[in-house]
């Protein structure tokens, strides 16, 4: 986990065990552009996730990465409740997890 600014960088795995109130803390994270291979080996990954608490809502968004580190918004939702926000934010990381970790 990293911290730049008022924003938090964290991996796919450590989004999964994210609490609703780590949530509220940090106001603002995102996932990581690489994640590690069986092997030890930075692999890039093809999305990078954020969630980010603001005044009146929470705010998720799935990011394509084009040519790093240019990227594209590719589905950004609000929730008004941070527990519905981060369900579908963790649930678009074990999807990325899937397709990107190979057996």
């Amino acid at each position: 986990m990293h911290y730049y600014g008022n924003e938090t960088i964290m991996s796919l795995e450590q989004v999964l065990r994210l609490e609703p109130s780590e949530v509220r803390i940090l106001e603002w994270v995102r996932t990581y552009e690489f994640l590690e291979n069986r092997f030890g080996v930075d692999e890039s990954v093809p999305y990078f996730l954020e969630i980010k608490c603001e005044a009146d809502h929470v705010m998720i968004r799935k990011n394509r990465i084009m040519d790093f580190p240019d990227y594209s918004c590719e589905e950004q939702l609000s929730f008004g409740e941070v527990e519905q926000a981060l369900a579908v934010f963790q649930q678009w990381a074990q999807d990325i997890l899937k397709h990107v970790v190979s057996p």
